[in-house]
C-alpha cells in the first residue's frame, strides 16, 4: 500500500508540474502573439545598409519554433530560423531597392547545414552585386562555411584576435562496436550482396571504416573541396595551388597569417568597419537594417502575379511513415500534398524541394509512387538541398527533370537491415531470461532477444534484395536508364551533385529558383503564383505537440552542444524498423 500512494503522490507531482509548465508556455506564447500582431511592418528609410548576421538555423523555409521562446537568451519572437527560399527572395528585393546602398555580411555564427545551402546563398549574393552595391564581409573568426560564403563579398575584414578555420574538407564517422560487446548487444546487418557502399550499418559490426567506405568519402569530400576551393582562389585571386598549401599547413588560420596571405582585406572590428561603410557611401547617417526587420517589410516574399500557380513541396529530415512535420518527412503528409497539387488546377507544375538523407524504405516507396503518377498529368521537378540521398533519392528518381547543386550529396541508392540481439545483455546484467513456445519453428520470427533462425535470416535477406532490386528498376525507369547501368552506379555509394550529373543521376545544377524556373518552362507559363507545402505548424499546434519528449530534447541543444548530433544519431538508430534506405552517417564538415 505505502508503494501505491508512493507512485499515486510521484505521478500526480508529474501532472501538477506538467500543467504548471504548459500554463508558462501559454503565457509566453500568448505574449509573443500579442506583440507580433500589434508591431506594425517596419518602414525601410533611405540610405539603408542591410546587415545580414545568419546566427540562426537555415532551413529549406522559415519555420516558427516556439521552443525558442523558452531560451532565456531568445528574444520573445518565434521566427527563429531563416528560411533560404525567403532568404533569396530578401536578397533579390535588395538588389533592386533604391533604399538599399549595400550589404554587411556578419557572419561570426553561420548555422548552415550543408554546402549546398552555402551554395545557394553565395549565388544569391553574387546575382545581387550585378547591382554594382557593394558587399562587405565580417566575422570574429571565420568557420571554413562561413569564409566561403564571405568571399562573394567585395572586401572582407576579420577581428585582429580572429581566426580564418581553413582546414580543408574531413569528418569522424562514429563506430560503436565496441560498447556493444561491452554490454553483450548482439547485432546483424543485412544487406544486399554487392552493396558495400552502403555502410551505414557498418558502425555496430566493424570498430572502423571499411575500404569502401572510405573510398567513397574519400572521393565525395575531394570533390566538393575542389568546387568550393576553385570559387574562393577565383573569388581572391590566389593560385590555386597556393591556396591548398596554405590550407594544408594552416597558413591562413591566424589573423596576421590570413592578412599577409591575402585571405581577408584588414584586421579591424565590427564599429570601425561601419565608420568605413558610412565613409564609403558618403553618408554619416546610414541606417543600419537587420535581416529579420527588413524580411518583414516584403509583403509579398514570393511571387504572386498570376492565378496559375506553381506548388512547391518540401521534404525535409528524415523519411517515415504517417504524418512527419516540419523537419521530418512523413509519407502520408506528402503523399496528400501531390495528389492536391495534381487534383488542383490552377496548379500547372510541382516543384518537389528534398533534403533528406532517407530514412523507412516502406515510406520512401508511398511518396515515389505518387511522384511517378504526378508526373503523368503536371511538370514535376525536383530540386534537391544539401542531400538528397539513398530514400531522398528514390523520390527524386521519378521526377521530369532533377536539379542539384554541385555540392549537393546524393546517390546512395541502397538498402540494408540491422536486427539487434539483447538476449545476452539482459541475461548477463540482470538476470533475465527467455523461454519459447511456438506452434511453427518460426512463429517467433525476429524476438529482439534471441538469435535469427536460419530461416528467418534466408527471409529478411530476400525481403532486403527485394528492395535493392526495385530501387534499381525505379531509379532505371525514372531516369530512362538500364537496370544494369544503374545497379553498377549503385551499390549504396554516395555520390556528390557534380559527379552524379556526369553518370545521369542528376539533370542540371541550380538550387530550388533555378528548378522553379524550369517548372515555369515545362508548363509554359510566363507568369505564376508560387504556393509552399505542406503549410507550416503555428505556434498552437507546436504546444499541443510538446508533450511529447522531442520538444524536450530540442530545449538541451545549446547545452550539449556538438555532442547532441551523436545523441541524435543513436537516437534515430533506436527508432529504426524494417528496410531502411538511408545515407550512411553524419559527417560534420
Amino acid at each position: 500500500m505505502k508503494q501505491f500512494f508512493k507512485f499515486m503522490f510521484a505521478s500526480c507531482l508529474g501532472v501538477f508540474l506538467s500543467t504548471i509548465l504548459l500554463v508558462i508556455i501559454f503565457f509566453v506564447v500568448g505574449t509573443s502573439i500579442i506583440a507580433s500582431s500589434t508591431s506594425a511592418t517596419p518602414q525601410i528609410n533611405d540610405n539603408s545598409v542591410l546587415v545580414l548576421k545568419l546566427d540562426k538555423p537555415i532551413y529549406d523555409r522559415e519555420i516558427s519554433d516556439f521552443t525558442a521562446l523558452l531560451s532565456s537568451s531568445s528574444e520573445i519572437n518565434s521566427n527563429s530560423s531563416i528560411g533560404l527560399t525567403e532568404f533569396i527572395s530578401v536578397i533579390k528585393k535588395a538588389k533592386t531597392d533604391d533604399k538599399i546602398k549595400a550589404i554587411m555580411l556578419d557572419l561570426s555564427l553561420l548555422q548552415a547545414n550543408g554546402w549546398a545551402t552555402v551554395e545557394e546563398m553565395r549565388e544569391a549574393l553574387l546575382d545581387f552585386k550585378s547591382s554594382k552595391k557593394k558587399i562587405y564581409a565580417f566575422s570574429d573568426t571565420y568557420t571554413q562555411n562561413a569564409y566561403y560564403l564571405a568571399t562573394v563579398a567585395d572586401e572582407i575584414y576579420l577581428n585582429p584576435v580572429g581566426h580564418v578555420q581553413l582546414t580543408g574538407l574531413g569528418g569522424q564517422v562514429m563506430f560503436i562496436k565496441d560498447m556493444l560487446d561491452k554490454f553483450d548487444i548482439d547485432v546483424e546487418l543485412l544487406r544486399p550482396a554487392n552493396n558495400d557502399f552502403k555502410s551505414a550499418g557498418e558502425m555496430f559490426i566493424n570498430n572502423k571504416m571499411s575500404q569502401a567506405n572510405r573510398t567513397q568519402v574519400k572521393a565525395y569530400i575531394s570533390s566538393i573541396w575542389d568546387y568550393i576551393s576553385n570559387n574562393m582562389a577565383v573569388s581572391r585571386k590566389i593560385d590555386i595551388q597556393t591556396l591548398n598549401k596554405n590550407v594544408s599547413n594552416l597558413e591562413s588560420f591566424m589573423a596576421e597569417d590570413a592578412l599577409k596571405n591575402k585571405y581577408v582585406d584588414k584586421l579591424t572590428f565590427r564599429t570601425d568597419l561601419q565608420e568605413k561603410i558610412k565613409k564609403d557611401l558618403n553618408n554619416s547617417k546610414i541606417n543600419w537594417v537587420q535581416y529579420k526587420s527588413y524580411r518583414s517589410s516584403i509583403v509579398d516574399i514570393l511571387p504572386n502575379k498570376s492565378k496559375d500557380q506553381i506548388a512547391v513541396i518540401y521534404a525535409f529530415g528524415d523519411v517515415g511513415q504517417g504524418k512527419g512535420g516540419d523537419l521530418a518527412i512523413g509519407s502520408e503528409t506528402i503523399v496528400e500534398e501531390i495528389r492536391k497539387a495534381v487534383k488542383n488546377k490552377r496548379v500547372k507544375a510541382i516543384v518537389l524541394r528534398i533534403n533528406s538523407g532517407g530514412g523507412d524504405a516502406i515510406a520512401s516507396e508511398q511518396m515515389t509512387n505518387e511522384i511517378f503518377k504526378a508526373k503523368q498529368i503536371k511538370p514535376v521537378i525536383v530540386s534537391m538541398g544539401d542531400l538528397a540521398a539513398s530514400a531522398g533519392y528514390e523520390m527524386a528518381c521519378g521526377a521530369t527533370k532533377i536539379v542539384a547543386n554541385p555540392t549537393t550529396l546524393t546517390g546512395s541508392i541502397g538498402v540494408f537491415g540491422v536486427i539487434p540481439n539483447f538476449g545476452r545483455a539482459l541475461k548477463k546484467s540482470i538476470g533475465i531470461g527467455f523461454d519459447t513456445v511456438q506452434t511453427h519453428k518460426n512463429s517467433v520470427f525476429i524476438s529482439g532477444v534471441s538469435p535469427m533462425s536460419s530461416d528467418t535470416r534466408m527471409v529478411m535477406q530476400r525481403s532486403i534484395d527485394a528492395f535493392y532490386k526495385n530501387f534499381v528498376h525505379r531509379v532505371a525507369t525514372g531516369r530512362n536508364l538500364t537496370d544494369n547501368y544503374v545497379d553498377s552506379i549503385a551499390k549504396g555509394r554516395v555520390w556528390v551533385g557534380k559527379d552524379a550529373k556526369e553518370i545521369g543521376l542528376v539533370d542540371e545544377y541550380g538550387g530550388l529558383y533555378k528548378a522553379i524556373e524550369i517548372a515555369s518552362n515545362e508548363a509554359k507559363l510566363k507568369e505564376y503564383s508560387i504556393i509552399a507545402l505542406p503549410k507550416t505548424k503555428g505556434l498552437t499546434e507546436q504546444i499541443m505537440d510538446a508533450m511529447g519528449s522531442e520538444v524536450e530534447m530540442k530545449l538541451f541543444t545549446k547545452e550539449l552542444g556538438k555532442p547532441y548530433s551523436f545523441f541524435l544519431q543513436l537516437k534515430n538508430i533506436s527508432d529504426m524498423q524494417g528496410v531502411q534506405a538511408r545515407l550512411p552517417y553524419i559527417i560534420s564538415f
